[in-house]
C-alpha cells in the first residue's frame, strides 16, 4: 500500500516547489478497516531552523480497497525552506511516515523528512527565457572573422590551423598555462548568428569575454574592457544589436569570486602601469583581497595562486561590480540581457542581492542564472542556508 508520494499528483496536488499563499492539497491513503484502522493524522512541519507544527487532515468518503483517503488543504504565507512528515493514528499505536529517499512514504525510523520550497509569489523569470533553446560559446574556439585585433599581448601564442589539438599538457617547468589562442572572435559569433538561429537558439551563454590572460579567461584582469584578441566593446555592442534583431539574447559570464593575479586589481606581475593590491598596500584595491602575510601569502581560488580571491562585500568592490555605473550595469546597458554567475555558491547573498536589484533596475527582464552544482534549493555554503530560489535572487 502506498501512503503517500510527494511526487505523484494524486497525493500532492502541485509537484515541486510552491508560491507563498498558494493553497495545496495533500492527501494520504490510510487504511480504514480491521485493528490497524486509522483514527487520525496530521502533517508535521517547520521551517528551516525552527518547531514543528501539527496540521490535521481530515477523512473523505473517497475509498480504495480497504483503504480510505485523508485530506489536508494549507498554504504557507512566508517564503522559506520548510520540512514536514506525517503521522496517523490507530486504536492502538501511532506511525510515523518518513520519506523513503525517492519521495514515497515509509513507515521507518531513518527520519527522513519531506522538503518544500516557498518561493515569492512576486518572483518572476524573464519570459524571453521560457521554452528557449541555449547556446554555450567558448569564444576563442567557435569562429574566426580573421579581422585584425590590436593591442594584443605578445606573450600570446597564436596557433593554426583552426582545427589544431589545443597546447593541453605541462610545460617543460609542470605548468599547463592555458596561453595558446586559436582566434576566435565576437564578430565570429556575429557572423554565425544566422546559423545559430536556423538552430533553433534563443539565447547565447558566453564563458567570459574580458580581458584575462588565459585562454578560459577565467582569471579577469581588466572588467570594463573586452579582451584583445575577442575584439572591441564596439564589437560586443554590435553582436548584441545583430543578435537583437534575430530575438537572441546575450547572457555574459560574471567571474566575480576571484580576478587574476596578473590583473589591474593585483598586478602581481607588473603588466599594468596601475598600483595594484600585490604591489602597495596604499593601492586602492588592497582591501579588495584577503593577504595574510602580504604580498606573498593570501587566499585563493582553490589554492590556485594564480586567482587571487576577493572580498565580495567590500564596500568598495561592491559598488564596482554593482554599483549604478558598475560592471554589472555597463555590459546590461551596452545589450547584454544577463548574467551568468561562476561559482554562485562562493558569492555572499549581500553580493547576490545587490547585483540582481541592479540589473533589474536596468532590464526588469534581465537574468541571473547562478553556478551550483549541489541541489541549490537547500544548499548550504560558508555555514549558511542559501536562498537562491526563494524569490530573490
Amino acid at each position: 500500500m502506498l501512503i503517500f508520494d510527494s511526487r505523484n499528483e494524486r497525493y500532492k496536488s502541485k509537484f515541486g516547489a510552491i508560491a507563498d499563499g498558494e493553497c495545496i492539497t495533500l492527501r494520504l491513503l490510510l487504511p480504514c478497516g480491521g485493528h490497524i484502522c486509522c483514527t487520525g493524522a496530521g502533517m508535521l512541519l517547520c521551517r528551516d531552523g525552527e518547531e514543528y507544527k501539527r496540521y490535521d487532515f481530515k477523512a473523505t468518503e473517497e475509498y480504495d480497497q480497504d483503504c480510505a483517503w485523508w485530506e489536508l488543504d494549507f498554504s504557507i504565507d512566508q517564503p522559506g525552506l520548510y520540512w514536514y512528515y506525517f503521522e496517523f493514528s490507530t486504536p492502538h499505536k501511532t506511525f510515523k511516515l518518513y520519506n523513503d529517499g525517492a519521495g514515497k512514504g515509509t513507515l521507518s525510523d531513518d527520519m527522513n523528512t519531506w522538503q518544500l520550497t516557498v518561493y515569492s509569489k512576486n518572483f518572476k523569470t524573464p519570459d524571453w527565457l521560457a521554452g528557449g533553446v541555449i547556446y554555450h560559446i567558448f569564444p576563442d574556439r567557435f569562429f574566426k572573422s580573421g579581422e585584425p585585433k590590436r593591442n594584443v599581448p605578445d606573450d600570446r601564442v597564436i596557433r593554426s590551423p583552426w582545427g589544431g589539438t589545443p597546447h593541453w599538457e605541462p610545460d617543460a617547468h609542470g605548468k599547463i598555462l592555458n596561453n595558446d589562442y586559436f582566434g576566435g572572435d565576437l564578430k565570429g559569433i556575429e557572423q554565425k548568428l544566422d546559423y545559430l538561429k536556423s538552430l533553433g537558439v534563443t539565447c547565447i551563454y558566453m564563458t567570459p569575454i574580458f580581458e584575462a590572460h588565459s585562454n578560459h579567461r577565467y582569471n579577469t584582469a581588466d572588467y570594463l574592457n573586452v579582451d584583445p584578441s575577442l575584439g572591441t566593446a564596439y564589437d560586443f555592442k554590435s553582436l548584441c544589436d545583430a543578435a537583437k534583431k534575430l530575438d537572441i539574447h546575450i547572457i555574459l559570464d560574471g567571474v566575480f569570486s576571484h580576478t587574476g593575479d596578473d590583473s589591474i586589481y593585483f598586478n602581481k606581475h607588473n603588466r599594468y602601469s596601475s598600483i595594484g593590491a600585490y604591489n602597495s598596500r596604499e593601492s586602492k584595491y588592497f582591501d579588495w583581497f584577503k593577504f595574510s602575510n602580504w604580498p606573498h601569502e593570501y587566499e585563493s581560488w582553490w589554492n590556485f595562486s594564480t586567482l587571487p580571491e576577493v572580498c565580495e562585500d567590500n564596500p568598495s568592490y561592491l559598488d564596482f561590480i554593482t554599483g549604478e555605473d558598475g560592471v554589472a550595469a555597463t555590459w546590461l546597458k551596452a545589450g547584454a540581457r544577463g548574467w551568468r554567475l561562476d561559482v554562485a555558491d562562493e558569492l555572499p547573498d549581500i553580493f547576490i542581492d545587490s547585483l540582481r536589484m541592479r540589473a533589474k533596475s536596468i532590464d526588469p527582464e534581465a537574468l541571473i542564472l547562478g553556478e551550483v552544482w549541489e541541489d541549490a534549493s537547500n544548499k548550504i555554503s560558508y555555514e549558511k542556508r542559501r536562498k537562491y530560489l526563494l524569490g530573490s535572487q
